[in-house]
């Protein structure tokens, strides 16, 4: 049924929906196959895979999805957190042990999947901003059920955060990047059912990385760090922002596919006199 509606994982995507109508994990699942189903666990899968066949991401119809090897919360309203966005995470805590990377602000949070293993893999003291409560919502959920402290607030960008916050040892986003004309083009499950303020990132896909690129270092003790996830064919243009904004030992991460994913850079640190 799945593949007949021509969704990219069929078989993967029944298996996870039968799992989680019957409550079996997937070696459960494997040594007790010839259990039959009862009547109402039927109906309840069988509407599973409509759901899954007129394109309603799997994520959402399961509730919960996995990230870094921690478990979010996922709905309608928030953005599904995807494995490219692990090497951001990766590259942060990376950076984080040889920089003694502290205190940071993740914005447009979504589910909150960013700051939540900052803090729980890295030790990190994560404070997230989003604009949407839907959003928010859901990354105070996963802050619960993944016993971590973040400080989730709602705000545009940097607007709503008091001036004590600030400086900080880095600042990091996954911001909306796709182009505006480029939306339409997006697969079944993303263009109309995903949140279209966490995909479009205006004409060109560069709107929130010139905001952020432009408030970032005042916001930054010398030395701290800005870190983006971006689309595979922005690096020439985050460099070249970056780069007029005065980071420096700017530089880009490829993710599993070889494709350019992240882009991250330190504030210049000036001479004191």
């Amino acid at each position: 049924m799945l593949e007949a509606a021509g969704r990219e994982n069929p078989r993967m995507d029944a298996e996870l929906l039968l799992e989680k109508v019957t409550g079996m994990n997937k070696i459960q699942r494997m040594t007790e196959g010839q259990t039959i189903l009862d009547e109402k666990a039927a109906e309840e899968y069988a509407a599973f895979l409509d759901e899954r066949a007129k394109g309603r991401p799997l994520q959402y119809i399961l509730g919960e999805w996995e990230f870094m090897g921690l478990p979010f919360s996922v709905g309608e309203g928030v953005l599904i957190p995807r494995a490219d966005t692990e090497i951001l995470v990766e590259t942060i805590l990376e950076t984080g042990e040889k920089e003694s990377l502290r205190r940071g602000l993740d914005i447009g949070t979504g589910t909150g999947c960013i700051p939540i293993c900052l803090e729980k893999l890295g030790h990190m003291d994560m404070t997230a901003v989003d604009i949407s409560p839907k959003a928010l919502a859901f990354a105070r959920e996963n802050n619960e059920k993944n016993q971590t402290h973040v400080d989730f607030v709602e705000s545009d960008l940097f607007t709503a955060l008091p001036d004590s916050l600030f400086p900080l040892d880095f600042i990091v986003s996954n911001p909306p990047y796709i182009p505006a004309a480029d939306c339409e083009e997006l697969m079944t499950e993303v263009r109309d059912f995903e949140p279209r303020n966490a995909l479009d990132g205006g004409k060109d896909g560069l709107d929130f990385y010139r905001k952020i690129v432009a408030e970032a270092p005042a916001r930054l003790r010398d030395g701290g760090w800005l870190f983006f996830e971006i689309g595979y064919d922005q690096r020439e243009a985050l460099f070249a922002l970056m780069e007029e904004a005065g980071f420096v030992s700017v530089a880009c991460r490829q993710d599993l596919a070889g494709l350019d994913r992240v882009v991250f850079g330190q504030k210049k640190e000036e001479p004191h006199v």
